[in-house]
């Protein structure tokens, strides 16, 4: 089956579906061999739907019953406002994440060479495939080109918030009180490094020196200012997640510092002066003029809340989570696995997302929020340079984003394509740092 990507734009009646197309809660919107017609083509573009995959090897008459059609197609799709996101049934969430990936077949096979033959053409050379036993690596022969795709605006940009955030947390930590008006300007200060085009890129490759926590913070305030974009909420909500995102740790100013800079893991002790955070932050917040903004509040105290009732202070479950704390705490556990700290390893991004599904599967986590987070940093992930398991180096060069546990495709330094889904012995190990990509 030869499939080919075209802008909604361009679509026409009697074009068939190639791959099903979902909303980010993964609803079906159009489910592949559906054959379009003119009302299913308008109805994609307001959804704001950017591309489809088209079958190349048949063209349909459109359905003869229109109505009915774009009816079936389209039932059960409305999209959801973000305050009443709620997860679907575990039952499909989970075959939807099945880590194992799909068996080969002449189709995909076919799809893979179509995209290698499309690479290879770019660059102008020819393509030399390897035999079977092999072949989900392909060689152009001509390299990547080793890019430093850090931007140096981009890197300012955020060398000042973590200057300005270390300042509001020290000054905080001295005088006991939230500066409301720096917090805002601190929020204000964070949205425009949210472009998903580039900011996993810079915030995980980045060469960073200083307080872990403050980068931490920082960190999980941009990823909050992008998904506030995913899950299309409205600007001033946006900013009301980034500032949760912003106090998320404030209660760490109540804890001595001593403490919170020691090396190595916590004892039990330590871990119960750590949970600590959430409370007093929680109470500093409270006296605050944010202390009347209930989801804010609720994020501060609840983000390690979890679904099921296994989270802390309270023990609470999902329906008594806020909102922002359900999204929060996805964002805190990937930002604490997927970057650098002095006690742990940093882990590939794939290694994270298996870890966030299994949580997601067993409801510990929020799969309305859970599975469009996983979807989008996906996305954002291409053009990244990465070094694999095997210890070569290599630049994402395609994620198949119609399915959520996909691995990526990567081109070698030496120009071989390694196709992660059907070469299991390979893995990502960790996205390279701007120093390393230029070495």
């Amino acid at each position: 089956m030869k499939l080919k990507k075209y802008p909604v734009s361009q679509l026409q009646e009697g074009m068939v579906v190639g791959r099903g197309i979902y909303e980010e809660d993964m609803t079906v919107i159009l489910a592949e061999g559906t054959v379009l017609d003119r009302q299913m083509i308008d109805s994609l573009e307001s959804r704001d739907v950017s591309f489809v995959h088209v079958r190349q090897d048949v063209m349909a008459a459109p359905p003869a019953s229109k109505d009915a059609a774009v009816k079936a197609a389209l039932a059960g799709a409305a999209p959801k406002s973000v305050d009443r996101l709620d997860a679907r049934r575990m039952e499909p969430v989970a075959s939807m994440l099945n880590i194992v990936p799909e068996a080969a077949s002449p189709e995909r096979d076919a799809a893979l060479a179509e995209f290698m033959q499309e690479v290879a053409d770019t660059v102008d050379t020819r393509s030399v495939i390897r035999p079977r036993s092999v072949q989900s690596m392909v060689k152009t022969g001509v390299a990547p080109q080793k890019d430093a795709s850090l931007e140096a605006a981009y890197v300012r940009q955020y060398d000042d918030l973590y200057l300005n955030l270390s300042m509001f947390y020290e000054m905080t930590r001295t005088s006991g009180h939230i500066d409301a008006q720096a917090v805002k300007m601190l929020a204000q200060q964070v949205l425009p490094l949210c472009s998903s085009a580039k900011a996993i890129t810079h915030i995980y490759n980045m060469e960073t020196q200083g307080d872990y926590s403050i980068h931490h913070s920082a960190r999980v305030a941009i990823l909050a200012g992008l998904m506030g974009q995913w899950l299309k909420m409205q600007r001033r909500d946006q900013l009301r997640l980034v500032i949760a995102a912003v106090l998320l740790d404030i209660g760490s100013t109540r804890i001595a510092t001593g403490f919170l800079k020691k090396a190595g893991c916590y004892t039990k002790k330590d871990r119960v002066l750590m949970q600590k955070h959430a409370r007093l932050g929680h109470a500093l917040v409270a006296n605050s003029p944010f202390g009347a903004d209930a989801q804010i509040l609720g994020a501060i105290l609840q983000h390690h809340e979890r679904n099921d009732g296994s989270g802390y202070p309270e023990g609470l479950r999902k329906e008594q989570i806020c909102d922002f704390a359900r999204i929060l705490a996805i964002l805190d556990i990937y930002d604490a696995m997927a970057s650098k700290r002095a006690y742990a390893k940093q882990r590939s991004p794939f290694d994270v997302f298996e870890i966030l599904s299994d949580d997601i599967i067993a409801d510990r986590l929020d799969a309305g929020y859970g599975l469009p987070f996983i979807r989008n940093i996906c996305n954002s992930l291409n053009g990244n340079w990465v070094r694999l398991t095997n210890g070569e180096t290599g630049k994402i060069v395609y994620i198949d984003d119609s399915r959520l546990n996909a691995l990526p495709i990567v081109q070698t330094v030496d120009g071989a394509f390694i196709d992660l889904n059907t070469l299991r012995t390979i893995r990502v190990d960790a996205l390279l740092t701007g120093r390393e990509m230029t070495q």
